[in-house]
């Protein structure tokens, strides 16, 4: 008995102190720390998040450890253990599945025990634990001991990162689990085996021990406000008594557990409550009210009849249940957020959901003037073309259609506003903005046009008429916010730059991508855009310039060079990408950025009609093809002159992006500064992303490597300044990555 009292001692304290910690990565040491003390030995712990592909693990770790962890994550390993079931893994297990997933045997010098948690049939994440003999013997009390920490540890992990991913089922497993202790409190009953609806109620008289009440309720909160509290389970009490009782904010006791967040007997407050609340309580015969308490306030409320031995309650027994409504008010929170993500991901990217909802009072009622671009796609003639239709065929277009249109929205960052009919209409800007809103929309609609040609490809195959979109767009600065009242939010834009979008959508011929002069301005280094005229658009006095989208302006020879080396289109986005960063950090505008991404995509149109095999060649170069290869950056230089007439910056990038910086380059042996920025940033970007990437004739060079060929190439062929930008950006890129494997 003296052991169990001390796990279950060892099992409060722990929680108490995990309801404190705000970060991922120090929980691990903190459960490594208590298993250690409680076991009285070394212990490490570990927790393997495979649905995140993360890893986060307590101070002290061997190499062994570290390099055995990440298999863990590998999908091989998981069916492995599916076929088995076990709910507990030993050494002899970790190697037994080795063998049986990889076809070798796992080099193993440390005791482990691993804990595996499923949501439905899928393996979610393990609890790793490892050093010390004490994990070579155990016996059940300590592997249920261990199970309890490790399951208190996974819920806080998930509350602190608010993954909420997995569903109901899988947080509701995870709180189950959370306080497993069975024969430990001297329990009876499987908390597995628990239905959905009684579940909190249960959940809460099977952890009290010998603090257990006659009877438990809880309220929570049913609004955002937490301005109301409903039932939502019990253990107890009829279910008739409790049906109709809600709290409210307007209760005098209600605000007394809300000013002092504190428990509440009845008999303090008979004199002071109506005698409808008071029949209330006493049909649910509470005793003791007690808060659930979050970051928002009370979202909760927890109700405890008397103590089965009849014995008053004491400080000791509301320190240990607000332990427990602690821990039960994380889960609700978790629920809560997980809910919201779910729900929020729909209109918005799920790029953008994390960091919308890292502060979630900025989600009220209410408005804002900011510069958004609205994007309003329609399918032409759809009425016509849904009256020969069979409504299930109505109905699979639209799903078809809306669907693949709004996942181009998300793709490129931008927020579903709502869905008209068989309208979309998508803004760029909010509640996110970003420097280019209005290229991310123009593009999205070509890639939204794209989509359209794919499905009238299937329409085609199965003998149904095809598609035909059109596209408006406009920009310019309009109120964004929350529409609407406290109970029904409507998150939107309002103003004439809606509207003007509006109107371009209904005049677009089929096919047509239709813009504004105020786009165009943004998007001409970009996109190949006709002026098609001014026109009077309903509800403008004035008559509005208006532009035919046809295409990206190196859109051709992105899909010529797809056909000839798929890889190269990544690799320029790579190189767009870090040069971008560069650029930014150097004080570019964001026209300067949006023209310097643009030309480099086409940094090597020279090369197209050239022998590809020669700049694959593996070895030395002959003269003759070396002057091939030196060839494509005048035939570069000639075509984005004549053909597409780019700027003046973007000439000069193509003709002298292979200079070196000692003046041992091509074409012209330009040294030094005389060498154009751009064609400075992208020789290095553009020599380091070839190093790190996967290529025909050779293998990937290690990240590492190629940082130590940058800086020995300082002043030799780049330029030393922007080397060592660059590695500092690399560097932050590799912190950021081993962070996130820790968090």
């Amino acid at each position: 008995m003296e052991k169990t009292a001390n796990y279950l001692s060892a099992v409060e304290r722990t929680l108490k102190e995990l309801v404190q910690v705000d970060s991922p990565n120090k929980i691990p040491q903190l459960v490594a720390s208590c298993v250690s003390s409680t076991l009285d030995d070394q212990i490490q712990y570990a927790f393997v998040d495979r649905k995140n592909n993360k890893i986060f693990e307590s101070a002290h770790i061997n190499s062994n450890v570290k390099n055995l962890l990440p298999f863990f994550l590998d999908d091989r390993f998981a069916e492995e253990l599916k076929k088995l079931d076990w709910s507990v893994i030993d050494p002899r297990g970790v190697r037994f599945l080795f063998k049986e997933a990889f076809g070798q045997d796992a080099d193993i010098d440390a005791s482990f025990i691993i804990i595996p948690r499923k949501i439905g049939d899928y393996i979610s994440h393990f609890s790793v634990l490892w050093g010390g003999k004490a994990l070579e013997h155990v016996e059940k009390e300590e592997i249920d001991f261990i199970s309890s920490i490790c399951s208190t540890a996974e819920m806080r992990f998930l509350s602190v990162t608010a993954s909420g991913e997995g569903g109901d089922r899988g947080s509701r497993e995870l709180r189950r689990k959370a306080f497993e202790l069975k024969e430990i409190a001297g329990m009876g009953v499987d908390l597995t085996s628990l239905g959905k609806e009684d579940f909190f109620g249960s959940f809460l008289l099977n952890v009290m021990g010998r603090a257990m009440s006659k009877t438990v309720v809880l309220f929570l909160s049913t609004n955002e406000n937490n301005t109301a509290y409903s039932p939502t389970a019990s253990r107890g009490v009829l279910k008739k008594y409790i049906e109709k009782i809600s709290f409210t904010n307007k209760m005098g006791f209600i605000q007394d557990l809300q000013r002092t967040k504190a428990p509440l007997a009845i008999s303090e407050i008979q004199n002071k409550i109506t005698e409808e609340e008071m029949n209330n309580l006493l049909k649910i015969e509470a005793s003791v009210l007690l808060p659930l308490i979050s970051k928002n306030g009370v979202i909760g409320i927890l109700t405890l009849g008397e103590r089965i031995n009849l014995q008053p309650y004491t400080e000791k027994h509301f320190d240990s249940i607000k332990i427990l409504s602690n821990q039960m008010a994380m889960a609700v929170e978790n629920s809560k957020m997980s809910n919201l993500r779910h729900a929020f991901s729909r209109y918005v990217s799920h790029q953008l959901v994390d960091g919308i909802l890292s502060d979630p009072d900025e989600i009220k009622l209410g408005g804002e003037k900011r510069k958004v671009t609205t994007l309003f796609a329609d399918i032409r003639g759809f009425t016509t073309m849904s009256e020969k239709m069979k409504p299930e065929e109505v109905v699979d277009l639209l799903n078809t259609y809306l669907s693949g249109l709004t996942e181009v929205v998300f793709r490129f960052e931008g927020t579903l506003d709502k869905y008209i009919g068989d309208c979309v209409m998508a803004v760029f800007g909010a509640p996110i903005s970003h420097y280019n809103d209005a290229e991310r929309a123009t593009v999205a609609a070509i890639d939204m046009m794209k989509y359209v040609d794919d499905i009238n490809l299937d329409r085609a195959q199965s003998g149904l008429p095809e598609v035909k979109i059109g596209i408006g767009i406009n920009t310019g600065y309009a109120i964004s916010g929350n529409m609407g009242s406290i109970d029904r939010m409507d998150y939107t834009v309002i103003g004439d730059v809606v509207n003007t979008a509006s109107r371009l959508e209904s005049i677009a011929s089929k096919g047509q991508i239709l813009i504004t002069r105020e786009v165009y301005e943004e998007v001409k280094y970009v996109v190949e855009a006709d002026f098609i005229d001014s026109l009077i658009v309903k509800g403008k006095e004035k008559p509005v310039d208006v532009f035919e989208v046809k295409d990206l302006i190196a859109g051709k020879y992105i899909r010529v060079m797809e056909r000839v080396e798929p890889y190269k289109v990544g690799h320029y986005l790579s190189i767009a990408r870090d040069a971008e960063i560069i650029g930014e950090r150097l004080g570019f505008s964001g026209e300067e950025l949006v023209k310097l991404r643009s030309a480099i995509m086409l940094v090597d149109i020279g090369r197209i009609g050239l022998s590809e095999e020669i700049f694959n060649k593996q070895g030395k170069l002959t003269e003759e093809e070396f002057g091939i290869v030196k060839s494509h950056v005048l035939r570069g230089e000639e075509y984005v002159t004549v053909k597409i007439g780019l700027f003046k910056e973007g000439v000069e990038l193509v003709k002298h992006h292979h200079e070196r910086f000692d003046g041992a380059g091509y074409p012209d042996g330009l040294k030094g500064e005389n060498i154009p920025l751009w064609a400075r940033i992208v020789r290095l970007v553009d020599s380091y992303n070839a190093m790190v990437s996967i290529r025909p004739y050779r293998a990937p060079m290690k990240q590492e490597r190629a940082m130590v060929i940058l800086e020995e190439q300082k002043g030799k062929e780049f330029d030393p300044e922007i080397v060592d930008l660059y590695l500092e950006i690399l560097r932050e890129r590799i912190r950021e990555k081993e962070e996130k494997l820790r968090a």
